[in-house]
């Protein structure tokens, strides 16, 4: 599967079509686990595509798309001194081909190459039976404030290397 959707480094221009990709897998998959408040916060990107821009430039930090046909249909991004997946998302129109769990496997190769002996990233509440699925165990769940000071919860989960 993983070959049908070519991971490649995140460029500038990649942004707007990186924050379409996030706000649409937020509004179609955000209102199984939370109400409208919540994903209407959760969706409402008031820095744009900055929080991507500062990706890219961050060397820390690993930002990858999915492409398919030159549009970019997944993103993911990795903080590589925390050993942390800070995101995975997917075009809803594209769930269930593999994007995000080619991602995923990318990710956890790169902290393996990096010398990590465990993956931790903290997911959305609809999420954590994917993540499961790829190994993961639950560690704990926490509350984030987001925008306009909506708390959302999440939960932590870990994968050994």
């Amino acid at each position: 599967m993983a070959s049908e959707h070519p991971l490649r480094p995140a460029k500038p221009s990649d942004t707007e079509a990186i924050l379409v990709v996030h706000v649409a897998a937020i509004i179609a998959h955000g209102p199984s686990a939370y109400t409208d408040e919540q994903v209407a916060a959760w969706a409402a990107k008031p820095e744009g595509t900055d929080r991507y821009t500062n990706a890219i430039e961050d060397s820390s930090t690993e930002l990858v798309v999915a492409e398919t046909d030159g549009r970019v249909v997944g993103f993911g991004k990795l903080d590589v001194e925390r050993g942390e997946v800070e995101a995975v998302f997917v075009d809803p129109e594209r769930n269930g081909e593999g994007i995000g769990s080619a991602i995923l496997n990318h990710f956890e190769q790169r902290l393996r190459d990096e010398g990590f002996e465990v993956v931790r990233l903290r997911a959305v509440l609809n999420a954590v039976g994917f993540y499961e699925r790829q190994g993961y165990e639950r560690v704990a769940r926490v509350t984030n404030t987001t925008t306009n000071d909506v708390d959302v919860d999440s939960v932590w989960l870990e994968k050994s290397l």
